[in-house]
């Protein structure tokens, strides 16, 4: 279509506002005078304040309002030739586009995802060949692009599956016990961050250390204290042997009867039943 000046401003709006500027120093001047800044407001001068405010306000909108009236003469007819150019002119130019857009998004996203199959083909042989079964092509960090060569992208694919063949060799050549290992490869499958599931594998088991050693050592403060109440248990038991009457009637309880026994006991024990027998009246034969 041959270019034409279809769109003209015959006559641009003309707004007459020579005087605006000398009004202005009038308002300026006006509100200086009433000292603004330096006027203390009390609850005695607070009507007055209130008064003064509504006054500049009043002046305010009767100049907002000649504001307003002109804006809308100078965008009424604009926005009236807006709407016809949206309408008449700029409509089949957004239709035209978007339909351009579409069928080109159609062999763009088909480009791509054929590059992308290519990619995933060349993925899934390296990491066979690499004995890697666990990594999906999804993780990695690759932008397939229609700009992005092949060789670029498989370039990304093969260090980046080498990495992973390396940090898998790293496992493996740790000289701590294969459930250790284990457990490092399982976290390692998850973050694919070799230092990080080290680092997490080795906290876990230094916790799991401590709390045995913890357990291990409350088992021997119990035997200990069990040892001890024994022991004590013991030096006590010669003293305790004799009570055996607690359900006899009274007149076993009155019943003479012979009993021979063997005590051990400190010298302090020993002349304390030694007292015990003499105060009781107990026949030593």
């Amino acid at each position: 279509m041959k270019e034409e000046q279809l769109i003209t401003l015959q006559q641009p709006p003309i707004i007459i506002y020579e005087r605006i500027k000398a009004v202005g120093q009038q308002i300026e001047a006006k509100i200086a005078e009433l000292n603004l800044d330096n006027q203390l407001v009390t609850e005695e001068t607070c009507k007055s304040a209130k008064d003064t405010r509504a006054m500049l306000r009043k002046e305010l909108d009767m100049f907002e309002t000649q504001r307003k009236f002109i804006k809308e003469q100078v965008n009424a007819p604009y926005e009236a030739f807006e709407k016809a150019y949206k309408e008449h002119i700029k409509v089949h130019y957004d239709k035209a586009d978007s339909t351009l857009k579409d069928k080109i998004n159609q062999v763009e996203n088909r480009l791509r995802e054929d590059k992308s199959a290519r990619i995933k083909e060349y993925f899934t042989e390296l990491c066979q060949s690499q004995g890697i079964d666990f990594l999906i092509f999804e993780r990695l960090p690759l932008n397939i692009t229609i700009s992005a060569s092949d060789k670029s992208l498989k370039e990304q694919v093969a260090g980046f599956v080498g990495e992973v063949s390396k940090s898998l060799q790293l496992i493996e050549s740790l000289s701590d016990p294969d459930e250790f290992k284990a457990e490092i490869l399982t976290e390692y499958k998850q973050t694919l961050d070799v230092t990080r599931a080290i680092q997490n594998a080795q906290y876990r088991r230094q916790q799991r250390e401590a709390e045995l050693q913890r357990i291990e050592e409350q088992k021997k403060r119990a035997e200990q204290a069990r040892l001890v109440d024994e022991a004590r248990a013991r030096e006590t038991a010669p003293l305790q042997a004799p009570a055996q009457v607690t359900n006899e009637t009274q007149a076993d309880k009155n019943k003479v009867i012979q009993t021979t026994f063997t005590v051990q006991g400190t010298r302090e024990q020993l002349q304390a039943l030694k007292q015990y027998i003499i105060s009781n009246n107990i026949q030593i034969l």
